[in-house]
């Protein structure tokens, strides 16, 4: 098992804020609330906003979700780059896929300058070639390249990651038969979880996220009171620097990657 690691020059933030259903006249104050969530590290001394990340929403403490805390830390870290090093995917892709942080090539847009100059990206290049023979336009090879590329390389990774993280919600819904919630952040770090009832939480982002070839794991406990949920605004902040009792960590290094030739 992997032992904790508070994080110096990392920190995580929760800014959790809830908002009072609307009630009508005579009607009990609300028991459910919006959880708006804010994610920032600070890789280097630089706070950052966590853009386009998936954490979870489980139903009770960490204590009484031990089990799978401790099945999400024995899990290998999942490298992308030794992923698709692994596929024999050009330099070129892996840069473009690393500069936001991509798990496949459908989370950004293709651009036409990574088709020619300086830029390119020569698995984009072969497969926008086939694409013109296939919908003779350059406007259609453009917008269809994806489904010219091979499958590893087009999202792969992407499906395994979504494997590893199916095979773990699973076992936290089987021990609180509870359904597990879901959030991706924005392009400011900010999510959104809707319909929360009173209770406490465990919050996580189950398979590590992947910051300057490091793995970052982080398991949190938060209580959602119904004081809370009756206020019309409360902010909440959780750190992994200032707050132990409530964060946990795991911080891992990446392993070296080997490419595979094509």
């Amino acid at each position: 098992m992997v032992a904790r690691a508070i994080i110096v020059s990392y920190f995580f933030l929760f800014t959790f804020s809830f908002f009072l259903e609307t009630a009508h006249t005579q009607t009990p104050p609300a028991t459910r609330g919006v959880i708006q969530m804010q994610v920032r590290i600070k890789p280097g001394g630089v706070p950052k906003e966590l853009q386009r990340k998936r954490f979870f929403l489980i139903k009770g403490t960490r204590e009484e979700n031990r089990e799978l805390i401790a099945s999400i830390k024995q899990a290998a870290p999942m490298s992308r780059e030794c992923y698709y090093l692994s596929k024999g995917a050009s330099p070129a892709l892996i840069k473009w896929l690393d500069d936001n942080g991509c798990d496949s090539v459908y989370c950004r847009q293709i651009e036409e300058k990574y088709l020619s100059g300086s830029d390119a990206v020569p698995e984009f290049q072969a497969a926008y070639k086939r694409g013109l023979l296939e919908f003779k336009t350059p406007e259609l090879a453009q917008r269809w390249l994806t489904v010219n590329l091979p499958a590893d390389i087009r999202d792969g990774f992407y499906l395994q990651k979504q494997q590893a993280i199916t095979d773990l919600v699973k076992q936290a819904e089987g021990s609180t038969r509870t359904k597990v919630m879901s959030v991706m952040t924005g392009k400011d770090g900010t999510a959104y979880l809707t319909d929360i009832e009173p209770g406490t939480y465990t919050i996580t982002n189950l398979v590590g996220i992947e910051v300057k070839k490091t793995s970052m794991l982080w398991v949190c406990e938060k209580e959602v009171t119904a004081g809370n949920l009756s206020i019309g605004k409360v902010n909440w902040i959780l750190s992994i620097e200032k707050d132990l009792k409530a964060c946990e960590s795991d911080k891992r290094q990446l392993p070296d990657c080997e490419r595979t030739a094509k």
